[in-house]
């Protein structure tokens, strides 16, 4: 219990004033990353993510693999091309239902949300820079936050002989239902010609937009959710000796900075992807910096800072390219895409007290029939010969 105490100690000071949950699988979660996301692949995409984080640390049984940091995603988007008939609207609809757990629920965090988006091409050409499109949306959800105290032990409950008098309290705390906002924007684009093209897409989101109180005692003063400030780039690149063949490879590095609070949260995760039809690779780096020091214990030194610096190795692969053995004949914007990452800390919250995190994805494309009267469709495909499982 002594263990589970200070665990809610650092969660109630830090994670409910400091930071947001942050996905390690972030390409998979897109409109968590970027509202603008919302509706991004053709026709419907159903999206089920699962987090368990630090499931090595102990709570009140004072053991390892006890209930943890534990975020649920649940994600359906639909896209709609030339919508009214109209080349120019190009719109993007988004559900999303989430829920973050720490410890053994005591401390949970849910809510649901609604995304909207809209494409607008910018540019066709004959040049160099063959395509330019802008994505701007935003997402308005309804959360709350609620804290169940019968964990918690009261002083007069401690007895110097006896130990524990009683059961622990068993009173409920929790926030009033709070509206929070994400806006975002982002361009994509082709670079020269299409057998040997560079694609690339740049973002910026801006969350906890009207900075929402999350306050779990109305007498309480005002507690702000800060703002959240991501930014995104990544390129993508055919490997060139494998130009022409059936199922070509891509490599795809990326790069995401997200800063909050002043910079107490200041993370930055770079890594590489390598891709094709049916499955994909990719190992990234995630750390912080500038490196400051750890408040807690007052290390400095190489990785030590004050958040925890992670390996993230990422691995997945479409269940129906796999299924139909790659026959061309059938339509690439559906799927059934299965993603695992797993979490190496080193620094901060290392490895041998944590267990890492693990994260697993599961994409449903639904497909959709695209509208054929459109002059322009809204996105447009990057992979010549077939859909990959990851696409930005």
């Amino acid at each position: 219990m002594k263990c589970l105490l200070v665990l809610l100690s650092f969660i109630v000071c830090q994670f409910l004033y400091g930071q947001d949950p942050v996905f390690s699988q972030f390409y998979a979660t897109r409109t968590y990353l970027n509202p603008a996301y919302a509706g991004f692949d053709p026709g419907g995409n159903f999206n089920l993510n699962y987090r368990d984080q630090w499931f090595g640390l102990p709570d009140g049984s004072g053991g390892p693999f006890s209930p943890s940091y534990r975020t649920f995603n649940a994600n359906l988007e639909w896209q709609f091309p030339c919508f009214l008939q109209l080349d120019e609207l190009n719109l993007g609809m988004a559900l999303n239902l989430f829920r973050d757990d720490a410890g053994d629920a005591p401390f949970s965090t849910s809510g649901v949300g609604l995304a909207f988006s809209y494409e607008y091409n910018l540019l066709q050409g004959n040049g160099k820079l063959k395509r330019l499109d802008v994505r701007i949306g935003a997402q308005l959800s309804y959360m709350r936050k609620t804290l169940d105290s019968d964990y918690l032990v009261y002083s007069y409950q401690l007895d110097p002989v006896v130990g524990l008098l009683g059961d622990p309290s068993g009173m409920r705390f929790q926030s009033d239902i709070y509206s929070n906002t994400n806006v975002g924007a982002m361009v994509r684009g082709q670079w020269g010609k299409k057998s040997t093209a560079t694609y690339f897409t740049f973002g910026v989101t801006l969350s906890n937009v009207n900075e929402p109180n999350v306050s779990l005692q109305e007498a309480a003063s005002d507690l702000r959710l800060p703002r959240r400030l991501t930014v995104h780039l990544g390129t993508t690149h055919r490997i060139p000796i494998y130009i022409g063949t059936r199922n070509p490879w891509y490599l795809s590095p990326q790069f995401r900075w997200d800063t909050q609070l002043g910079g107490k949260l200041n993370v930055q995760t770079v890594g590489l992807f390598a891709l094709q039809r049916s499955f994909y690779l990719g190992t990234f780096l995630q750390y912080n910096f500038p490196n400051d020091p750890v408040t807690n214990t007052g290390i400095i030194g190489p990785w030590r800072s004050r958040n925890t610096t992670s390996l993230i190795l990422n691995a997945g692969f479409d269940l129906r390219s796999t299924w139909d053995n790659y026959r061309r004949g059938n339509r690439n914007d559906k799927g059934i895409i299965l993603g695992l990452s797993y979490d190496i800390n080193f620094g901060g919250l290392e490895l041998s007290d944590t267990y890492g995190v693990v994260e697993l994805n599961l994409q449903f494309r639904l497909g959709g029939s695209r509208n054929k009267a459109c002059r322009i469709v809204a996105p447009f495909d990057l992979y010549k010969g077939g859909e990959c499982p990851v696409r930005f």
